[in-house]
């Protein structure tokens, strides 16, 4: 009975801990991405609100500008709601059938079901990207994109680990005619 205890414990910990890990990441990209779509439905953000375009009296493009309070607004909407739900303690959980702890195919899914609790943790960092393409003969596209970062901890009853997520939204775009000048300032940030 001791070694079957013992073989038991050492695979649900293993097991519990790979499972913990990949729900928490899908947690916390779900936070992320309802948030951050949230927020720009409340900000109904387009290209002309981050920034502007400058032109010459003969149609070259001067400058191109952001529009800093209201990308600064956005940031800081979306780090304080991912930040609120991840300060929330809110408990989590998922089950396992005893038979998926044994490493024995046969009996993968096989026994009751054994509910696993585990909170999140962390951290959450924003900003914006702006990038230029070719799109086109005299013709650049431009793109504003929000990259949000976190710093997650999963911390269960018997473990705690802890992992980066980055992903990408993009906010705005637009394709920009006349020459555009041979060097410029990254202007969103």
């Amino acid at each position: 009975m001791l070694a079957i205890s013992v073989y038991f414990e050492k695979n649900a910990v293993a097991f519990s801990k790979k499972y913990v890990k990949k729900q928490s990441k899908a947690i916390s990209g779900e936070i992320v991405a309802d948030t951050v779509n949230d927020v720009l439905e409340k900000f109904d953000v387009t290209y002309d609100d981050l920034a502007v375009i400058n032109y010459s009296d003969n149609g070259d493009v001067r400058s191109i500008s952001e529009n800093s309070i209201k990308v600064n607004k956005i940031k800081s909407e979306v780090v304080r709601r991912i930040q609120k739900k991840l300060d929330r303690e809110d408990i989590y959980t998922f089950s396992l059938p005893m038979g998926s702890f044994t490493n024995i195919t046969l009996i993968n899914i096989v026994g009751p079901n054994l509910d696993i609790n585990f909170r999140l943790t962390g951290s959450v960092n924003c900003k914006f990207k702006s990038t230029f393409e070719s799109a086109g003969v005299n013709q650049t596209l431009h793109k504003i994109s929000l990259e949000v970062k976190t710093d997650i901890i999963s911390v269960s009853t018997d473990f705690s680990e802890e992992y980066k997520y980055k992903t990408d939204y993009e906010i705005a775009q637009t394709v920009i005619v006349g020459s555009i000048p041979s060097t410029y300032a990254d202007i969103i940030r």
